[in-house]
């Protein structure tokens, strides 16, 4: 080496291999700790929950005579995204676009990058691909069936209003199944989704994005993002504001996570507490007004329902614009509730997004023309609207031997509470009657004729009394608020008057810090229905119509309704909370019914008629040494595992059994082949 060589230079040449891994800890040790302090600073979970595969197959429709071109909506698939006013998801239209899908491992953003959420991801909670579907209306999507866009929405994180993306009603009351490389899609029976996972799936992805944007220069997967949202408008500013507009979402995610009592899982959800907690608590900012997710349903099917006297499985709503407008809030449709601050202010203004005219128009279509149109007696009437799914001839053939026995079991075992069948002309002839109500000291008849169903009271029919008990039990507090309307509830023979049958009365409702959860939510909605009327100026008679003729009655604490079973074959899984996997099992005694229950799985079982379980779940109810209730894992290889022990979810009730001191008897026990034979008929409903 040369003399005249500094020594500083001389030592560096000698050293720089210790130097270079110095400065390479430092870096590292650096980005570790910026990564900490990020992870810190999110307290959000950045890992997505482990999803089914989903499978790109052959996808049909089921003849339903359903969501037909009628007048200005001449699209097929106009229901599949028809707006409700609504901001499920918590993030614009434009971030949902270009969200990535969300890495299982959260380091692993750093690496590769992830096709968008919408690409297939979503797909895999359940949703359905209209991509997939090949039909004479169909048009490239890119959101899923049962989501849609609605303009000048108030976004959390944003001060600004943006074009959100919600729930439609088809998103809850569209099925699917897949049988022999197949996928059939069944309008308006229960859907396949999973509302928590779809949470966390989404937290996950956008929490991922907010990680990346402070891992600079690591930080690709938020620049792909910011690119694509900004666009022409891309620049140093915009993506600042738009990296603290994600920061900020994130932090209320966080924020208002759900607390979980039970686990909804695939098919269910616990619609009543969580439209309870969204008008309630948050709508009012008031946390007390919060109940846990408790008592979680299968998505009802609602063909034929728009005619049905009450509707819920506990039979708590009449009128169809209640009932759709509080569903319309549930999924996070606006509406103004705030408390007044001011004496200015003398109430919430009951202001909205919800769409009324669109809940009307989708409820027509669901409903068609009046049934009992031209009726004579002895005759049948004609549902022309949404009809029940009919077994289709691609699945194995309906043994008509087997299913003529079964028609005979239908009628001695079922008929007394599901009504005769719809080809029976006493369906027709003597189960349908006007609805009688007492307003303003006068007795009225509704103009047309609605299908009476029979309530099972709970401790006849021995089902899991979760659902039922919601509106029984759960009060909030409306101080403040503004409540002052009359409502129809049932009331008791010292209550009513002497001319009164029905024992329906108007009763007024108003503010209480103990109001009835029931009451209470029927009279915001009712409010916020009579506000639209009154921005859009309806008329008396237009706005009865959009109500469908009947009173805003309500009743709580009834028990759960008998449905016809048209249609029955494709709404698996079964009871009302979605605990009997099949009708095999649903006609068996409870004793039998399998203990855990796979949900999320899309296999058709077209012999015991319902969803197919897997090996795993087989050999879970195979088990000796099974976890004690509600300590088995709610997710196991990407599914569901429903724990039928644990209170809401129950599989007790409804039993067909010789023993008297079982819970729920509705019928004697059936053997094989008579369930077999009742099963082949329920098939041709």
């Amino acid at each position: 080496m040369p003399r005249n060589y500094p020594i500083v230079l001389t030592w560096l040449l000698t050293k720089w291999p210790w130097i270079l891994s110095v400065v390479i800890m430092i870096a590292v040790t650096s980005f570790a700790l910026r990564t900490i302090t990020a992870l810190s600073e999110l307290k959000y979970g950045l890992t997505p929950p482990t999803l089914p595969e989903y499978q790109h197959i052959e996808t049909k429709f089921i003849n339903q005579n359903g969501w037909l071109p009628k007048g200005k909506y001449n699209n097929h698939q106009w229901p599949y995204h028809a707006s409700q006013g609504a901001a499920t998801l918590p993030i614009p239209y434009e971030w949902l676009a270009a969200l990535e899908a969300p890495k299982s491992i959260p380091w692993f953003i750093l690496f590769s990058q992830e096709k968008t959420f919408l690409s297939e991801y979503i797909y895999r909670l359940g949703f359905i691909n209209l991509n997939d579907i090949n039909t004479p209306y169909s048009d490239k999507q890119q959101l899923p069936l049962g989501l849609a866009k609605t303009a000048s929405i108030n976004m959390p994180g944003l001060d600004r209003k943006a074009t959100a993306v919600g729930f439609t009603c088809t998103a809850c009351h569209t099925g699917q199944f897949t049988y022999d490389n197949t996928r059939y899609v069944v309008d308006g029976g229960p859907a396949m989704t999973d509302l928590g996972l779809l949470t966390k799936s989404l937290g996950a992805a956008i929490g991922q994005t907010v990680l990346s944007s402070k891992l600079a220069p690591f930080d690709g997967r938020f620049e792909r993002f910011a690119r694509k949202v900004l666009g022409s408008n891309y620049n140093v500013v915009s993506k600042a504001k738009l990296k603290s507009a994600l920061q900020d979402t994130v932090a209320k995610l966080a924020k208002g996570q759900d607390t979980i009592n039970v686990t909804e899982g695939f098919t269910r959800l616990d619609a009543l507490n969580r439209i309870g907690n969204k008008v309630f608590a948050d709508n009012m900012d008031r946390p007390e007004n919060y109940n846990p997710i408790e008592a979680p349903v299968n998505y009802p099917h609602i063909w034929t329902t728009s005619w049905f006297d009450w509707v819920q499985y506990d039979g708590s709503i009449m009128q169809p614009l209640i009932r759709n407008a509080g569903e319309a809030l549930g999924v996070e449709a606006f509406v103004d509730m705030r408390i007044p601050t001011n004496q200015l202010q003398q109430a919430a203004t009951f202001s909205s997004s919800i769409p009324i005219d669109t809940l009307y128009q989708l409820e027509k279509w669901l409903a068609g023309d009046y049934p009992l149109k031209n009726y004579q007696p002895g005759q049948l009437g004609q549902i022309t609207g949404l009809k029940a799914p009919k077994w289709p001839q691609s699945l194995p053939n309906i043994n008509d031997t087997l299913a003529e026995k079964g028609k005979s079991l239908y009628i001695r075992n079922c008929q007394g509470c599901h009504l005769p069948t719809m080809d029976n002309p006493e369906f027709w002839t003597n189960h349908w009657s006007q609805i009688g109500y007492e307003q303003d000291g006068q007795v009225k008849l509704t103009d047309r004729k609605y299908l009476r169903l029979k309530m099972i009271e709970l401790n006849k029919i021995g089902t899991d009394p979760a659902q039922a008990q919601v509106l029984l039990n759960r009060t909030v507090n409306t101080k403040e608020l503004g409540l002052d309307t009359d409502l129809c509830v049932p009331v008791t023979k010292n209550q009513k008057t002497p001319q009164m049958q029905s024992g329906l009365q108007f009763v007024n409702v108003q503010d209480s810090a103990t109001n009835n959860f029931a009451l209470a939510l029927g009279a915001v909605v009712e409010q916020t229905n009579q506000q639209w009327f009154a921005q859009n100026y309806i008329s008396q008679a237009a706005q009865t119509q959009l109500e469908g003729g009947r009173p805003n009655c309500l009743r709580k604490g009834a028990g759960y309704k008998a449905r016809p079973l048209n249609g029955i074959w494709a709404t698996a899984p079964y009871l009302h909370n979605g605990s009997v996997p099949n009708l095999y099992s649903l006609l068996s005694e409870p004793s039998n019914r399998p203990t855990f229950v796979e949900l999320g799985g899309l296999a058709f079982d077209p012999i015991n008629v319902g969803i197919m379980q897997s090996k795993h779940v087989i050999q879970m109810n195979n088990r000796v040494d099974a976890l004690p209730a509600n300590q088995t894992d709610d997710y196991q290889e990407g599914f569901f595992i429903l724990d039928t022990r644990q209170d809401g979810n129950l599989s007790t009730g409804h039993a067909f059994t010789d023993d008297p001191t079982t819970q729920g008897k509705v019928g004697r026990k059936l053997s094989h082949e008579e369930k077999m034979a009742l099963i082949e008929y329920l098939k041709t409903l």
